[in-house]
């Protein structure tokens, strides 16, 4: 939305996609998400997100070649916004993504990322619903078979 701040407290529904959509974070299986190492770092970093800035990462999946979760600005400051978290979050996954693979120079994301702002309590069970089931429905995912393997 053009006129929101993306630094107020509140809920989004945070969506980042591989580059290419390469499938490089995880594998389904029938236990669901299995994660690959790259998207064991994506998983780890996301997690310690709350150490770093004023956020609560309510609910998550990585899947092959994206991830989603709901992000909680917890304290409203005009240092830190939505796309401020979600930039320093890539370029730190990607970092380590590269050290850990010995891929220097490698995109690991998309160049932006998809978002929505989670305006009541059913908005919210219906995108943690979403999220839970992802793995389930990843044949079925807009996002399956898009991209490298």
């Amino acid at each position: 939305m053009p006129d929101y701040d993306y630094s107020q407290c509140g809920a989004y529904f945070v969506t980042l996609c591989t580059e290419n959509r390469a499938e490089i974070l995880s594998q389904i299986g029938r236990g669901g998400a299995l994660l690959r190492p790259v998207g064991r770092i994506a998983e780890q970093l996301l997690l310690d997100l709350p150490q770093h800035y004023p956020v609560q990462i309510d609910k998550y999946v990585v899947v092959p070649n994206h991830l989603h979760c709901i992000l909680r600005i917890t304290v409203p400051s005009s240092a830190v916004s939505l796309s401020g978290i979600v930039c320093a979050y890539k370029s730190l996954t990607t970092k380590a993504a590269n050290q850990a693979m010995q891929t220097p120079g490698r995109k690991l994301w998309q160049r932006s990322y998809y978002e929505h702002i989670i305006r009541d309590e059913p908005d919210y069970q219906e995108i943690w619903q979403y999220i839970d089931e992802n793995p389930q429905k990843w044949e079925i995912d807009r996002f399956y078979g898009k991209g490298t393997r």
